[in-house]
């Protein structure tokens, strides 16, 4: 069991990362993310040896890590919250020129932008992927 630990620790320090490296700037359509999704799922499989036709979520929901989909939206509203709370007035005029897509992306988790903390994105997105669980 303690390998298994280990294996899903580094996948999230390392993997992960390299996987989610600027998502915060990607424009992402449906099937990039069910591409990315696919990607983490098979890892998960791989690191448990499971068949290719199981599910991941219950892999994913027992080691505490959510969708690699959800991952990116959260990064995403954590990115956009922090560059409206910004005092540099460069970042936070290029912020609203995307800030229909940043309204869009909060409504979908029912967060207001620059209006929460990181806390309560965070716990927001995993609310959401407690149901795709």
């Amino acid at each position: 069991m303690a390998e298994m630990k280990l294996a899903v620790f580094l996948a999230k320090a390392y993997c992960l990362p390299i996987l989610l490296y600027g998502c915060e700037t990607w424009r992402m359509s449906s099937s990039d993310k069910h591409k990315l999704d696919v990607a983490w799922n098979n890892c998960f499989r791989k690191m448990f040896n499971a068949c290719w036709r199981e599910s991941a979520k219950p892999l994913l929901f027992y080691c505490g890590t959510m969708p690699v989909s959800l991952l990116v939206d959260q990064r995403k509203m954590i990115f956009y919250n922090k560059t409206l709370r910004s005092t540099n007035i460069a970042l936070r005029v290029v912020c609203r020129l995307h800030l229909y897509e940043a309204q869009r992306l909060f409504s979908v988790y029912h967060v207001f932008p620059g209006h929460v903390g990181n806390v309560d994105i965070k716990r927001a997105v995993w609310a959401r992927s407690a149901s795709v669980f």
